[in-house]
């Protein structure tokens, strides 16, 4: 393909009305750079508003650079043509850098300067004639000794020594700074996290964000921007701010946290397979050691259960928010034992309804009734088909304790005052151990 320097001017003029950073792809990979010059508000100069690495198809093995000096509107200056400036690093008093003068026809580029092997050239605009001093930014770092770049077919047509580049230069005014322009938005989950703004790709502002999530980034100028969620992949690109639209609400919403844990024991569990399932599928497999203990961790929030594979042995209905741990124990039955047919997992026992402070004590597990999916209820007799009884403050004698565990439940008792039984409950919910 040909060279249509037509197509890159209408890029960079359209990036410049929008009071865009200057395009150069040729900053990254090739180490070419913008200098801009110091220039007062109301002040008329030469801005470089794009820089361009030839493609192989559109080089084809030349070494120059290419320059376009556009007027304010964005058309070629012709009456009087533009002169450009150039030199190379360690240019010696004695060797020559005349101006180019930029006067070719429209078809081709406005002029170019050849770059020998060991040149490394600057290059800007110094007015309509060839002693002109104006004002302009300078493009630096531009030479030919970058790598050879091959084409699929195995052609070469940008080898070392054969590189070129194309500098499109504009005539404007500096004005003030436009900076009335807002982003703002919510970063769902971002809490403690640092959102970044960046403006052809650099910084120009963070935010930390706090237990609120929300952030905003007021009187900028207009441009196109990104948001960035450090230490994520979470970001927002082309976010364009100008005078039709001078405000962007930005909503970005980090994963749910994985970092849950469900862990515990399995009592003669010795050589067999647990099993954790969610939503109906097993999703991991633990093989119990001869200690019993086990551990699933980084889970996502949801709903799991346990089983003890080809056993009847199960827990299900445990509930993980992505961050907290969930302590589980299940017992497998010896092989020279009756298993014991339990149809609940864990129930919280509270007195009769004249015992003293049951309402309160029922309000006090409200948090650790939800945390761990527990029954609850009034009932000795209930209480008996559970695996496990929590019961709390007065009105279960003894004489009822011990008929629930000879029945094969585990029991215990929390007793005390409001300020114990609560500060009891809260730990459990807090360390993810519903049963001590």
């Amino acid at each position: 393909m040909a060279f249509n320097h037509h197509q890159y001017n209408t890029q960079y003029l359209l990036n410049a009305r929008d009071n865009g950073e200057p395009i150069n792809d040729a900053g990254q990979k090739y180490g070419v750079r913008i200098v801009q010059t110091d220039v007062a508000e109301g002040e008329t100069y030469w801005k470089v508003i794009g820089v361009h690495h030839l493609f192989p198809r559109e080089n084809f093995s030349k070494h120059h650079v290419y320059l376009e000096a556009l007027d304010e509107e964005g058309r070629r200056i012709k009456t009087p043509h533009v002169w450009a400036g150039w030199t190379w690093e360690g240019r010696h008093p004695d060797e020559r850098a005349d101006p180019v003068s930029l006067d070719k026809p429209d078809y081709e580029t406005a002029g170019n300067v050849a770059m020998h092997f060991a040149q490394t050239v600057s290059v800007w605009i110094k007015g309509l004639n060839r002693d002109a001093n104006d004002k302009s930014d300078t493009v630096k770092g531009l030479h030919t000794r970058h790598p050879d770049e091959p084409l699929e077919d195995g052609s070469l047509l940008n080898t070392l020594g054969h590189h070129s580049f194309y500098v499109v230069v504009q005539r404007i005014r500096k004005t003030a700074s436009i900076a009335d322009g807002a982003i703002t938005g919510r970063v769902e989950r971002g809490q403690g996290h640092t959102i970044q703004l960046l403006k052809s790709n650099q910084v120009v502002a963070t935010q930390d964000l706090g237990s609120d999530p929300a952030f905003a980034f007021e009187n900028l100028s207009y441009g196109v921007y990104q948001l960035k969620v450090v230490g994520t992949n979470i970001s927002q690109d082309n976010i364009r701010l100008d005078a039709g639209n001078k405000t962007a609400v930005i909503n970005l919403a980090l994963p749910p946290p994985s970092n849950s844990v469900i862990f515990g024991h399995v009592q003669n569990g010795e050589g067999k397979a647990l099993l954790l399932i969610k939503e109906g599928n097993i999703i991991a497999r633990f093989n119990i050691p001869e200690s019993g203990d086990f551990s699933f961790i980084r889970l996502a929030a949801g709903v799991y259960a346990l089983q003890v594979f080809e056993t009847n042995v199960r827990q299900d209905n445990i509930s993980v928010d992505g961050t907290n741990r969930r302590e589980i124990n299940l017992t497998v039955p010896d092989d020279n034992e009756e298993p014991i047919e339990k149809s609940i997992t864990h129930y919280l026992l509270l007195g009769p309804p004249d015992s003293r402070g049951r309402q309160t004590n029922l309000l006090l597990a409200t948090d650790y009734i939800l945390a761990f999916s527990i029954t609850v209820g009034f009932s000795v007799t209930e209480a008996k088909q559970a695996r496990r009884v929590t019961i709390i403050g007065e009105g279960i004698n003894p004489a009822d304790q011990e008929t629930i565990r000879n029945s094969g439940s585990e029991v215990e008792v929390l007793s005390g005052d409001a300020y114990d039984i609560e500060a009891e409950l809260n730990n459990r919910v807090r360390t993810g151990r519903a049963f001590l």
